[in-house]
């Protein structure tokens, strides 16, 4: 099957891309920079059989890009929890994502496949969410612009279009092209502390990610929706996986109170005006306290995908960002001797 993909060279897109090719599939990729593609790559041993240069904002490009398409993915986004990008959030997550689902529409693709986030969806009013969980109505940059597409991909399920959607959490993984905020976290608690104390998250692993995407890549099936929460646990439980994938006993858990977490995100969103990055921002404050678990059955049981165990992909990720000269030897501990 003749594949568009967008965000080819971003994380979930590259990984996507690659397992796709490897499947049997031909991908094409829409990219503003095709100087980017041998080096997201070349870690991956592959390479996109052809690409298009173009942006997902320009409606004329996607229309050009996606002629002869089969189906399509739709992972391009801005990721990101920093206020001063809510215009480039806007544009690319709202625009973008419009231009790229009415195209695929237009041209007949099936599957439509969509990458949401768990943002869309937040805050959460069930426990477990699932996949019919209604659409959030969180009042953020990025958490308004993903409720925004998530509203107009179901109006257009409903409409009887081939849509899929999935909704990763947190993406974790090695051979990130763009060190996501979420990797900078990473860095954090094995360098310097993970904190604990009422916090909580799910993490992901970007291959199983690319693996779903892989897996839901069959025409005739219709609309659907996959949760792709991971594992969700609390920070406690992370910072003793951290341990055992790195086999330290020196990691830094200080017990961090709400109120401190809450004050360190306003610093951060206000650093962040100035350029700098302190890793937590208000709306991570709102996420760490805030998260609930997910019915992944139907991920599961209709998809076939199994999820990695998160200790494994602690451990690759860390191993990555060490030889890559992001972390030192002695922050990944035994995973440095590999």
């Amino acid at each position: 099957m003749r594949i568009l993909l967008t965000g080819g060279t971003g994380f979930v897109g590259s990984h996507a891309t690659a397992a796709l090719i490897r499947a049997g599939h031909e991908v094409r990729l829409l990219v503003r920079d095709p100087d980017k593609i041998d080096r997201v790559f070349k870690p991956h041993g592959v390479r996109p059989s052809s690409f298009t240069k173009g942006d997902i904002t320009d409606a004329e490009s996607v229309r050009t890009a996606i002629q002869g398409c089969h189906g399509v993915v739709h992972a391009a986004a801005v990721v990101a929890t920093d206020p001063a990008s809510e215009a480039r959030i806007r544009e690319t997550n709202v625009v973008g994502a419009k231009n790229v689902l009415d195209a695929a529409i237009a041209e007949g693709c099936d599957p439509i496949i969509h990458i949401s986030s768990s943002s869309a969806l937040f805050p959460f009013t069930t426990d477990p969410v699932t996949p019919d969980h209604p659409v959030g109505t969180f009042d953020t940059a990025y958490g308004q612009t993903k409720a925004e597409v998530e509203r107009y991909a179901r109006e257009l399920q409903a409409g009887d279009h081939p849509v899929t959607i999935l909704y990763p959490a947190g993406v974790m993984g090695p051979h990130d092209p763009n060190m996501g905020e979420l990797m900078g976290g990473v860095k954090v608690w094995v360098t310097q502390a993970l904190p604990v104390g009422g916090m909580t998250g799910a993490y992901v692993d970007v291959r199983d990610i690319a693996k779903a995407i892989t897996l839901a890549m069959e025409p005739g099936n219709g609309a659907r929706r996959y949760l792709l929460w991971g594992r969700y646990l609390d920070h406690e439980t992370l910072a003793e996986l951290v341990a055992k994938a790195t086999g330290r006993t020196d990691l830094k858990t200080p017990k961090v109170p709400p109120a401190f977490m809450k004050a360190w995100g306003k610093a951060g969103d206000l650093a962040r005006k100035y350029g700098k990055d302190l890793v937590v921002t208000s709306e991570a404050y709102d996420y760490l306290y805030n998260f609930k678990p997910a019915d992944q059955s139907a991920t599961t049981d209709e998809l076939g995908l199994a999820f990695r165990p998160l200790v494994d992909t602690l451990a690759d990720t860390l191993l990555w960002l060490h030889e890559i000269g992001e972390i030192p030897a002695k922050a990944v501990g035994k995973l440095a001797i590999q």
